[in-house]
């Protein structure tokens, strides 16, 4: 896990392997599957985004970078729902 990875970081991380994980990354326990996707999330989140853009940016990953099949988005707007859940966590 990397180190930079605060607990905003690390709640998004979670919810890309519990929660949307295409690759079945965590039952496969590679924990560190989608750890390049979580920066730019952070970025995206804390700009603002709403929740069609998460799901516009999830949906994209899965068809550009992972070469899935246009399988629709409305089985991410839940994902899309937590990820915008993380920027309301209280500063620990």
């Amino acid at each position: 896990m990397p180190d930079s990875f605060d607990e905003t970081r690390l709640a998004i991380r979670r919810i890309l392997l519990e929660d949307w994980d295409p690759h079945d990354a965590a039952r496969r326990e590679a924990f560190g599957a989608y750890d390049v996707y979580v920066e730019p999330l952070a970025v995206l989140i804390a700009g603002g985004a709403d929740e069609q853009a998460v799901v516009d940016w999830l949906h994209e990953r899965e068809k550009e970078t992972m070469c899935f099949p246009a399988l629709g988005t409305q089985r991410l707007r839940r994902v899309a729902r937590l990820l915008l859940g993380v920027k309301q966590r209280p500063a620990g």
